[in-house]
């Protein structure tokens, strides 16, 4: 790749080579180190291409084969550059172009990220532009372990970045942490717990299915039934004597697993009847050309249509695959539709509702809920398609509510029995 473009930058040509010994004349070329290429073999002569200055030292060679060629093709700059001598303001506009393309190439038109899960390009670029790091920025203010620093602390699932330069991109490559948001909202919640005195009580109606108490004194146990409200686990951890009285409490932060079944109700209904886009085939197009941020709509002659979908490319203008511009190009595709009256048939309609009740399903196990049964039924009457009935499942259940402090130990101190004594 390199090679070709140094070819045409200093020029060559394709000639032909007609004589008395033009075997002895490729020798020859191959031992004064002279490079030709795509040598062929066309009605007894030989064609092939060599650069500018490899031409110039053929005379000795020619003379002594008694050969000659005859120039086929010219390619290259200094050919180009020679034909177009004469237009001067040409060649003001290829400097002025050379100038510009080397003012661009001083600034940062493209930041790409890579290695992100859990957020969107979008989010952490704007994050970077609310610190100062955005499109057309200096090269020369970049500095990419700062950058690194700062996607690091303001992520706590980012645990690694690295950042690099290439052409006129911000290339961004990040690594999260495995655990989800939800496990780090929990960890969240235990630490700003910690040190509080909290029960766990029942957030819904349920059966307990197992229960692992690692703080706290249970309060019910498996196979019992719950009501929201109900407490699980106490907080409030009685100090007996050695006559079996409570003397006093001691509180603590309740933690435990529990686990428990409950029931979703189901409920969706919709009618067999209902609208649906149908494409007639016509497309019309419209481009838009982005200069930075200026958006400008160019002329279009496109049929207009009254419903239609839109369809947006967008075409970034650069240079190779690292240096891009500040440009870009917009196409945008109509497709004409007309609204038409359909009704399903009682299949169609049945796998409608399977469709509708998988999605439903699907949320509930990606909060990390467990289907253990599917009592919904699905029936129709030709006018209206209804699903209806409960889903079983084995959930997560409780939540943390501040423990009632008793009078007597409000500083959760244990009475000391020998005062009492005394006393």
């Amino acid at each position: 790749m390199l090679i070709d473009k140094l070819k045409i930058v200093q020029g060559y040509v394709k000639i032909k080579l007609y004589g008395y010994a033009p075997e002895r004349f490729l020798n020859l070329c191959s031992n004064h180190n002279i490079l030709i290429w795509n040598l062929e073999y066309e009605d007894e002569n030989y064609i092939f291409c060599i650069s500018i200055k490899g031409l110039k030292s053929l005379k000795p060679i020619l003379k002594k084969t008694r050969t000659t060629f005859e120039i086929v093709e010219r390619h290259g700059l200094p050919f180009y550059l020679h034909r177009y001598r004469k237009r001067k303001l040409f060649a003001v506009g290829v400097l002025m172009c050379c100038a510009l393309l080397y003012t661009m190439s001083l600034f940062v038109w493209k930041i790409e990220v890579d290695g992100n899960l859990h957020r969107t390009d979008d989010a952490i670029i704007k994050f970077l532009e609310e610190n100062h790091v955005y499109h057309g920025m200096a090269k020369s203010k970049i500095d990419c372990e700062e950058i690194e620093e700062l996607l690091r602390t303001g992520y706590d699932d980012i645990i690694w970045a690295s950042v690099k330069v290439e052409g006129t991109m911000l290339v961004i490559d990040i690594q999260e942490n495995l655990s989800t948001n939800q496990q780090a909202e929990e960890k969240e919640t235990a630490e700003s717990d910690e040190g509080t005195p909290v029960d766990i009580v029942a957030d819904k109606d349920a059966v307990i299915y197992s229960i692992l108490t690692r703080n706290g004194i249970p309060k019910v146990e498996k196979g019992a039934e719950i009501h929201a409200g109900d407490v699980l686990v106490e907080g409030k951890i009685p100090v007996i004597n050695d006559d079996g009285e409570t003397v006093s409490y001691q509180y603590c932060t309740s933690d435990a697993d529990i686990l428990g079944i409950t029931e979703y109700p189901y409920d969706d209904s919709f009618t067999m009847e209902y609208q649906d886009k149908e494409f007639t085939g016509k497309e019309s197009k419209a481009y838009e050309f982005r200069l930075w941020k200026t958006q400008f709509s160019l002329p279009s002659l496109s049929e207009k249509f009254s419903q239609y979908d839109t369809i947006t490319d967008e075409y970034d203008l650069k240079i190779g695959d690292t240096f891009y511009l500040p440009a870009a190009l917009n196409r945008k595709t109509f497709r004409e539709y007309k609204m038409v009256q359909k009704k399903y048939t009682k299949e169609e309609a049945k796998q409608v509702a399977e469709d509708k009740l998988e999605q439903f399903c699907k949320k509930l196990t990606q909060k990390g809920v467990q289907i253990i049964e599917n009592n919904v039924m699905i029936v129709s009457d030709g006018n209206t398609c209804k699903a209806s009935g409960s889903i079983k499942v084995i959930e997560k259940i409780g939540t943390k509510k501040a423990s009632v402090i008793s009078e007597e130990t409000q500083e959760g101190q244990i009475t000391d029995e020998s005062d009492g004594e005394n006393d």
